[in-house]
């Protein structure tokens, strides 16, 4: 069985391949356990309009189909149930997780005003793996990410700052780290391939 650790390191350095993956989560799989928390509380499962419309702004940048070499070849489905849960979990369009643990500390705890019933039901069924499928996190982290960067830039423009530095820069104005960050690495090549396909010209 493949360590997390080497699985890690391949995945920084671009060697990293889906189908190697133990813990596969597929979309099918996720919505499964979504339908019967719905029908357990007798609701309709919601990610934020803002979150759902970050995960569009990916699709329109066309980043989602960016694979790990920086081509143009995969297609992560925006619009998956899966996709946009894992956006919410990780904050993304809202402001009531602030750590990645706090989709069930806070999501998972009636008494907190970030309570949800549908993710109390994962974590209190033991499903909380499905929201843990790192492969996927990890794309969905530098889908959005790249997005929010190149969001600004047109088509042509020119003397851009090169991906890595624009990433960099990105990073350092949230006060996250980009070393040694296999996310990090995995934004720097979306966006580079987003500036070729785009022919924006670099300093």
């Amino acid at each position: 069985m493949i360590s997390y650790l080497k699985k890690f390191r391949d995945f920084r350095e671009g060697k990293f391949k889906p189908e190697l993956l133990k813990e596969h989560v597929s979309n099918s799989e996720f919505k499964k356990v979504l339908k019967k928390a719905e029908k357990y509380y007798g609701i309709k499962a919601a990610v934020p309009s803002k979150t759902k419309k970050m995960c569009l702004d990916v699709a329109k940048q066309k980043i989602n189909k960016i694979d790990y070499q920086g081509k143009f070849t995969d297609n992560r489905n925006v619009k998956d149930e899966i996709y946009q849960y894992y956006a919410y979990i990780q904050g993304w369009g809202h402001s009531k997780f602030k750590g990645p643990a706090d989709w069930f500390l806070e999501g998972a705890d009636e008494k907190s005003s970030g309570y949800d019933p549908i993710l109390a039901y994962f974590y209190n069924n033991h499903h909380h793996k499905l929201m843990d499928y790192s492969y996927l996190k990890w794309n969905v982290t530098s889908d959005l990410q790249a997005a929010q960067i190149v969001a600004n830039l047109r088509k042509g423009q020119k003397d851009v700052e090169p991906a890595y530095y624009l990433a960099k820069d990105y990073y350092n104005s949230f006060g996250q780290s980009h070393n040694r960050n296999a996310v990090f690495d995995k934004v720097v090549t979306k966006v580079q391939a987003w500036m070729d396909k785009n022919k924006i010209e670099t300093l």
